[in-house]
């Protein structure tokens, strides 16, 4: 897995980040956290999973790109609205790839 510089968190896991990440690259799966990366795909801006899919071998074949951390899966869509609101007032578009390479 690879991380953005610049990590959108959520209260939550804003104070446990680099224990999040620790345990990410562990492979430890964690109940309430959902990762937010880049698209698997070039027709969606973002994929969101649960840690449980770092228990999966395969996962790690995919390497994704992690821009973001949540705690739950609405605090996860939340998140992902801020990102695109962010991008788009940043930018004026949906460049989401461009604007996290930066």
């Amino acid at each position: 897995m690879r991380w953005a510089k610049a990590l959108y968190l959520s209260e939550k896991t804003a104070k446990k980040k680099d224990k999040i990440i620790r345990k990410a690259n562990r492979g430890i799966g964690m109940v309430s956290i959902y990762f937010i990366s880049l698209a698997s795909n070039e027709r969606n801006l973002f994929d969101i999973f649960h840690a449980a899919h770092l228990k999966q071998p395969g996962f790690y074949g995919q390497n994704p790109f992690i821009v973001g951390i949540a705690s739950g899966y609405e605090e996860a869509l939340e998140l992902t609205q801020r990102m695109v609101e962010d991008i788009y007032r940043e930018t004026g578009g949906f460049r989401v790839r461009e604007y996290f390479e930066d």
